[in-house]
């Protein structure tokens, strides 16, 4: 996770320095595009991952959050798996015989 947050830094401050005359990339709003535009940039997108990441909304993210996308993943997959076996038993055999069990 760090590596990719620190690749993005990294993108985020080749993209406002090359464009430092654009107040497009001015993020904090001061009046100059420099590295605090950076910092600003770089903190917005962790906030938002963090923010993302609790899923249990307890203001953290930890094993809590990571339990509660599993049982959510088990959920999802014990319900699709039904369909699927709904959905075969609906099919027309188009005219073989269906297999002994």
């Amino acid at each position: 996770m760090e590596i990719v947050l620190l690749l993005v830094a990294v993108v985020i401050g080749v993209a406002i320095y090359y464009n430092r005359k654009s107040k497009n990339f001015d993020v904090n709003n001061d009046g100059k595009v420099d590295t605090a535009d950076i910092k600003a940039a770089v903190n917005n997108i962790v906030c938002g991952a963090k923010e993302t990441a609790d899923v249990n909304k307890d203001g953290k993210v930890d094993a809590a959050d990571a339990k509660v996308v599993v049982e959510k993943a088990k959920t999802v997959a014990k319900k699709t798996t039904a369909k699927a076996k709904e959905t075969i038993k609906k099919a027309p055999t188009r005219g073989r015989k269906p297999k002994a069990k």
